[in-house]
């Protein structure tokens, strides 16, 4: 024979009744927030201590205590509440919609970003996103017309500092494939041939300033409109690129030489619309910044 016994569940409103007197010291207060007559406070304050079958509060001259059974019931009927609060919360969120204009510095397109989108639309499925990819100074551009809502984007003198949210510094990287007539150009200490996106770059422009620093001879051997034609045109040995370690292919070596300058780091961040933003908009905000900080090559 089953002798289950199905037990009591709790009344979250009557808990709810209960915690809420005790923390404003008043019962009648509780009944006035909570919307219910001092009566049907009354009525769920028993309802709790016949489900629980303890003696919660005891009278004090003309006061109510609490007794040891009451003062364990409210610390558990708290964090009752709070996660029922919560996952509450989390379903209205789940249920929000919203339009989120992302723009993106190419270098940051592909790889763990792209994950960090997709966890967040898992979250907020009713959520579309519009992104663009550009440059650095296009998409600062377009922030400032109104015609995107935040920009991932390496750090640069013209940024609004109160736009800009720092997520990391890393450090920057000449990078090429190991071929003869590459490595003898540092050798013979002859111009170094780079290969560059097509202005704005702000990484392009790094390297020349830095070459022409130290004196060193330089020459665009090969400029391109996209990350993946200047991975192939390095491939290929046409010659040395300035770049961030984010999304390097595995084939792409660190140039250590000693002919060549040392290099700084650069800090990358979100920049943001100064206007007003959804709740959708500065939820994605959090979600980037709790997931970014960790980006790695």
């Amino acid at each position: 024979m089953n002798n289950y016994k199905i037990p009591t569940n709790l009344d979250l409103d009557a808990l709810r009744a209960f915690v809420k007197g005790i923390e404003l010291g008043s019962f009648h207060l509780a009944a006035e927030q909570l919307c219910r007559s001092p009566a049907a406070i009354s009525a769920q304050l028993k309802k709790l201590e016949q489900q629980t079958q303890c003696q919660l509060l005891r009278k004090k001259g003309r006061l109510l205590e609490l007794t040891p059974n009451g003062e364990l019931l409210l610390r558990v009927a708290k964090e009752l509440l709070a996660k029922n609060d919560h996952v509450l919360l989390q379903l209205q969120q789940n249920q929000q919609d919203g339009y989120i204009r992302f723009g993106l510095q190419e270098d940051f397109a592909e790889g763990l970003l792209q994950e960090v989108i997709a966890q967040f639309m898992q979250q907020y499925p009713n959520v579309q996103f519009h992104v663009q990819v550009d440059r650095n100074l296009k998409l600062i551009e377009k922030i400032h017309r109104q015609e995107l809502d935040l920009a991932l984007i390496w750090q640069q003198k013209n940024l609004f500092e109160d736009q800009f949210k720092i997520l990391k510094n890393i450090n920057l990287h000449w990078l090429y494939c190991a071929h003869p007539h590459i490595e003898a150009l540092f050798e013979n200490k002859k111009s170094i041939p780079l290969v560059v996106l097509q202005q704005p770059c702000i990484l392009r422009q790094i390297a020349i300033e830095l070459l022409d620093q130290h004196q060193i001879a330089w020459h665009i051997a090969y400029e391109c409109n996209s990350v993946f034609a200047l991975w192939a045109a390095i491939r290929a040995g046409m010659g040395v690129s300035l770049r961030s370690p984010i999304n390097t292919p595995q084939d792409i070596q660190t140039l250590a030489s000693h002919y060549l300058p040392s290099l700084p780091s650069i800090n990358y961040g979100m920049y943001l619309n100064i206007q007003p933003t959804s709740s959708i908009i500065e939820n994605f905000q959090r979600h980037l910044h709790e997931n970014l900080l960790i980006f790695k090559k």
